[in-house]
Formats: C-alpha cells, structure tokens, sequence
C-alpha cells in the first residue's frame, strides 16, 4: 500500500467536506485503478462519496497517483459548485504540482510533512 497525504490547500477543502477515512478508502481505490478519468502526467479526476450520498452526486477530486510509494490528493470541488467539473488552469496547475510531488523521494516527503506543506492521512501500517 502507497502512502497517502493531502495537500494543505486541500485539506482546508477537505476539512468541511470528506473525512480522511474516506479519502483513504478512494486512494486504495486509485491503487486498484478505479478512478474516472486519467488526465495524465500521473494525474486522475476520482469521485468521492460524501456522507449520505453515492458518487454520482458528490465531490471530485484531482489526485497525483504516479509515485511509486504515494498517492496525492491535490484539488477538490463539489459536484453542486457552479461551473463544469475543473477548468482548465487547475487542471494544468495540478499536473505541474503533480510532477514536482511525484519527484520527491521519501525524505523530501517527509520534509514536506514536517513543513506542513503535506498531511499524511494513511499508510501501510493503516
């Protein structure tokens, strides 16, 4: 199992949203390759079930799947948000954070942690 973190912009999203088990449970899912869309640069878009609904009608986030050891969840938005799904540019933004997470080694991971700049939500060990 990879290890699973958050970044600090979506964990404020998050907070208020989806419980970190739940963010846990689509990443196993990701590692299965169940996700809806693979955007590329180790980039996908996974549908997120939020308490008392079912997939369809909840969250989508863009998570970076790439790495070898990690999963990252980098962008969320509710499905009842105004707009079409993610545009563009946070597509594009995400696809440049992706490749710079997805370079990191385990100490720059951890690193990161220390810095607050990523949340470790789940390991092996979980």
């Amino acid at each position: 199992m990879k290890r699973v973190f958050k970044t600090k912009t979506f964990s404020r999203w998050a907070r208020k949203v989806v419980s970190d088990a739940v963010l846990c449970e689509a990443a196993r899912e990701i590692e299965r390759g169940l996700f809806e869309a693979d955007l590329g640069g180790g980039l996908c878009k996974k549908r997120v079930a939020l308490p008392g609904q079912g997939k369809s009608g909840s969250s989508r986030t863009l998570v970076a799947k790439k790495h070898k050891d990690a999963i990252f969840f980098l962008a969320g938005r509710e499905k009842s948000q105004p707009g079409t799904d993610f545009s563009d540019p946070e597509v594009e933004a995400a696809k440049i954070i992706a490749a710079g997470l997805q370079a990191a080694d385990g100490d720059k991971l951890d690193e990161l942690v220390a810095a607050e700049i990523l949340k470790e939500i789940c390991h092996a060990v979980d």
